[in-house]
């Protein structure tokens, strides 16, 4: 009974990682070239901004990413290097204030580039 659980674990992850990715792949390269901003949300807001203002898939992105590391840990899989910890540290890179960080262009090339599609 444990393996059918893990196994069903284990399939839940690759649907929500593969989800996330795809998700991703399809905004990103826009957020990349006009800044639109995938990466305000709920949890990483740093202007403040009222939820209404954000993207419409603002918190499906950060739900799923949340997902993801949960899943994750559920199996037992390290969550450094993965999608959802990929793109929830952009949004924390984003939110940080550093002005390095140039707006969410450079979180989102950095992300595309993580996902082997560089911009």
């Amino acid at each position: 009974m444990k393996t059918s659980k893990l196994e069903k674990l284990e399939l839940e992850l690759a649907t929500e990682e593969e989800n996330l990715k795809q998700h991703l792949l399809r905004v990103l390269p826009e957020d990349a070239e006009s800044g639109s901003n995938v990466f305000t949300n709920s949890e990483c807001n740093p202007s403040n901004l009222p939820a209404h203002l954000f993207r419409s898939d603002a918190e499906i992105l950060l739900n799923s990413a949340r997902e993801c590391l949960r899943l994750r840990r559920a199996v037992g899989l390290d969550s450094e290097g993965s999608i959802g910890a990929i793109f929830l540290e952009a949004c924390q890179e984003y939110a940080s204030g550093d002005p390095q960080t140039r707006g969410p262009r450079k979180p989102a090339s950095s992300v595309l580039r993580a996902l082997g599609h560089g911009t």
